[in-house]
């Protein structure tokens, strides 16, 4: 995963198509229950701000096909472990961004990502009603 493609992606600079091609890939199994990210890191001082039309673009696009659930997950990762990429997470928006990400970053023990889980993470950022269930 490559942090410039990511940046340019929620800048609409490329299409969902090219960054699931660059995230393809970047997750190497290690052993049957642990794997690793490889990632690209920005080479910049400044940050970037993660924001709900981010998460929704990301969640819109899975939901239309254009990434998959492996590319939600890798990005979810990526953007956990990033320097780069902030969010803030002591405002209610931050808290539903954070708590998104974190979930799809740890399906195994939080919620699979499905089409039915997709869609109730878009309303839950947009209303701040957590309806998934735990497994």
């Amino acid at each position: 995963m490559n942090e410039t493609i990511l940046k340019d992606y929620f800048e609409n600079k490329i299409s969902a198509e090219l960054l699931s091609a660059n995230l393809n890939g970047s997750i190497k199994k290690l052993t049957y229950d642990t794997s690793e990210i490889s990632v690209e890191r920005m080479k910049s001082d400044s940050e970037f701000e993660v924001e709900q039309k981010h998460v929704k673009k990301i969640l819109n696009d899975a939901l239309n096909g254009n990434l998959t659930f492996d590319n939600l997950k890798t990005i979810a990762s990526g953007l956990m472990f990033s320097d780069y990429f902030t969010w803030e997470s002591d405002t209610e928006i931050g808290n539903r961004i954070a708590t998104i990400i974190v979930e799809l970053d740890n399906t195994e023990i939080n919620f699979a990502i499905s089409t039915k889980n997709l869609k109730l993470w878009k309303e839950y950022l947009e209303s701040g009603i957590h309806k998934l269930k735990r497994k």
